[in-house]
């Protein structure tokens, strides 16, 4: 039987896309998620509601590498430590309870548990600061997992910052920008409606996201806590300038009050990159027109 590899939130982003590389790998995907779907070695569990079909399927399974992805910004307060902190206990909870297992496990963090720590990239080793209640329960996830880790189990956190590129959710602001150009464009211009442009954030690309995951996934974390950015700054007003001028439409931008910053914002989020070319061996360069290509073709492929 070939080496498994398990991935909870396998139907999300960056759940699918690193799917596809696991068995372009030539590895069996075990993919763990909430919803029911027809797909070959997925397993509909809800890890924010219990642990024991997990426990039944590592035992059975015993997967040699877990990537723990599920989890996300949605769902209100509650919704938001359920899936983010509560699927975490489980998951581990399930692999403690497996005699003799120890799989590889990278638990997917986030750039959100640092908060607002002023303009200079941000290493791991700062002190987190989270604004808001995403940044806060993905803070506890992280603690969960180093705890596993201080346990005995080969355990790596890897703080994404912002991830782009195709199968990204369409609430956020890339997608919804390059959305709302094609319409506007198919309609032959228009008002496009945002909300502020000046924060700063550290973008990127799904694939680059992918290439870290599928890699550092294949020997034991060496480090406790990996940020997974490229440490180049991208505004929010040069992205949507970048969406325009690719889809080639004029419009009107307007501002609206209920899209400006809420309480998890910060003005600028940018990754310290350092730790990460160290342990993987290379930099991720973001290059902001090739990915805005990739998503533009996306979603007019649909």
């Amino acid at each position: 039987m070939a080496e498994s590899v398990l991935i909870t939130g396998s139907a999300g982003f960056v759940g699918r896309a690193l799917a596809a590389r696991v068995r372009a790998e030539g590895l069996r995907c075990l993919g763990v998620g909430r919803t029911p779907r027809d797909e070959l070695g997925y397993h509909a569990i809800d890890l924010a509601e219990e642990a024991g079909s997990l426990t039944e399927l590592l035992s059975r399974e015993r997967p040699s590498l877990i990537y723990h992805l599920a989890g996300g910004p949605g769902g209100g307060a509650r919704g938001i430590f359920a899936s983010n902190v509560t699927t975490t206990l489980h998951l581990f909870q399930a692999v403690q309870a497996v005699p003799g297992y120890q799989p590889r496990v990278l638990v997917a963090g986030s750039a959100a548990e640092y908060g607002e720590l002023g303009a200079e990239p941000i290493s791991e080793d700062a002190r987190e600061r989270p604004v808001g209640e995403y940044g806060v329960a993905k803070l506890a996830s992280t603690r969960l997992a180093l705890l596993a880790r201080r346990r005995g189990l080969p355990v790596g956190v890897l703080r994404f910052f912002n991830i782009m590129g195709p199968g990204m959710p369409g609430s956020l602001a890339p997608a919804r920008f390059s959305r709302e150009s094609l319409a506007l464009a198919a309609a032959g211009g228009g008002c496009l409606t945002v909300g502020d442009l000046t924060p700063v954030r550290d973008y990127v690309d799904v694939a680059d996201v992918v290439d870290a995951l599928w890699t550092l996934g294949q020997r034991e974390p060496e480090e406790e806590i990996l940020n997974v950015c490229s440490g180049q700054p991208v505004r929010m007003g040069a992205l949507l300038e970048e969406i325009l001028r690719q889809v080639g439409v004029r419009v009107e931008v307007r501002t609206a009050a209920n899209l400006l910053r809420g309480p998890g914002d910060v003005p600028v989020s940018v990754g310290d990159t350092r730790r990460l070319e160290r342990v993987w061996g290379r930099r991720i360069s973001f290059d902001l027109s090739r990915s805005v290509a990739r998503l533009l073709e996306s979603l007019r492929a649909r």
